[in-house]
């Protein structure tokens, strides 16, 4: 059993406190499920300003430096961790001979933005200033990330632009959460999807209210400034999702702005389609009546969309050799 979350009195909704007592359970089950598999990558700590962060890394095979993926795990800013994703990235760096490094980034309720995303992109500071140490060619850094760690990747990529700590060669977005000022209930639903009210709570203990217009929390609301020279972006939506539709309006805006898109719906998945192929255990304990709405044939789409990953991220580490 997890460690107790402790309530905030101003959390009256009931749904909020009767979820909220759930999650010390879910993660702690969730962990151990991922942490009783053979983890590929090596898990160690990283000093950050007034805290530490545990990565995950699958280092590339040979001498000299190399790319590397920063890669964050989705679960709506409140569930998941690096470990969950071990297989996934671990093929990553194999078929690309790069590093990768999962981030553990802290989590809401007890950590609300922008915790998780200065964590997110205070790490790559890190490992670009240890890139030396590390194996690191700071010209080859992506980042990528599925669900809530997509809105991290690519408010990383605008933050960089404009703050010029480090630079980024690609961005690769699947089944992406970019807007948080719509609530789920007001975006199209399909009987794959999670229950709304579900996604209404990660929405309502990440972000206040006033915070969801901001870009860094929901990209969507992005000017084509904000946006303007970011780097290019992979963007895969699931087709019975209910985050497909803020994924297509996304990639159309950084188009508009001039950045290299390319987006490409995944058909019959559901959201978190590629996590579940990619750890097989921690999906099979899910809801069996959620499974059953799944597609057979997702964790093919799955293999297709690092496919597709692997190739984009190539393309973009070649062009900067």
């Amino acid at each position: 059993m997890g460690k107790r979350i402790r309530l905030c009195p101003e959390i009256t909704d009931p749904y909020l406190r009767s979820f909220l007592n759930t999650v010390p359970a879910i993660r702690s089950f969730q962990s151990e499920l991922a942490k009783g598999q053979e983890l590929s990558g090596q898990t160690c700590t990283i000093p950050l300003d007034g805290r530490e962060i545990t990565v995950c890394i699958h280092k590339a095979g040979g001498e000299g430096a190399h790319p590397v993926v920063f890669e964050f795990h989705g679960g709506g800013f409140i569930l998941g961790d690096a470990e969950k994703d071990d297989k996934i990235c671990e093929k990553i760096s194999r078929t690309l001979c790069c590093h990768v490094i999962g981030v553990n980034y802290r989590l809401a309720p007890e950590h609300p933005y922008p915790a998780a995303f200065n964590d997110a992109y205070d790490v790559i500071v890190y490992f670009k200033e240890h890139a030396s140490e590390y194996g690191i060619d700071v010209n080859q850094m992506a980042v990528m990330g599925y669900s809530g760690g997509a809105t991290l990747a690519t408010a990383v990529a605008m933050r960089c632009r404009k703050e010029g700590d480090f630079s980024l060669c690609a961005q690769v977005l699947h089944y992406p959460y970019l807007d948080s000022v719509h609530m789920p209930q007001e975006k199209e639903h399909y009987d794959c999807d999670m229950d709304p009210e579900v996604m209404r709570a990660f929405t309502v203990l990440y972000s206040k209210e006033e915070e969801r217009s901001i870009p860094y929390v929901s990209p969507v609301c992005a000017s084509a400034e904000d946006l303007a020279k970011t780097a290019p972006a992979c963007i895969l939506p699931a087709e019975k999702d209910a985050l497909k539709e803020e994924g297509l309006l996304y990639a159309q805006k950084l188009k508009e702005a001039g950045v290299p898109v390319y987006c490409q719906i995944m058909p019959d998945t559901h959201h978190g389609y590629v996590e579940d192929a990619g750890n097989e255990p921690v999906y099979m304990a899910g809801a069996e009546d959620t499974r059953s709405h799944h597609s057979p044939y997702f964790r093919v789409w799955a293999n297709a969309a690092l496919d597709i990953t692997c190739t984009f991220l190539r393309q973009q580490f070649e062009s900067e050799n």
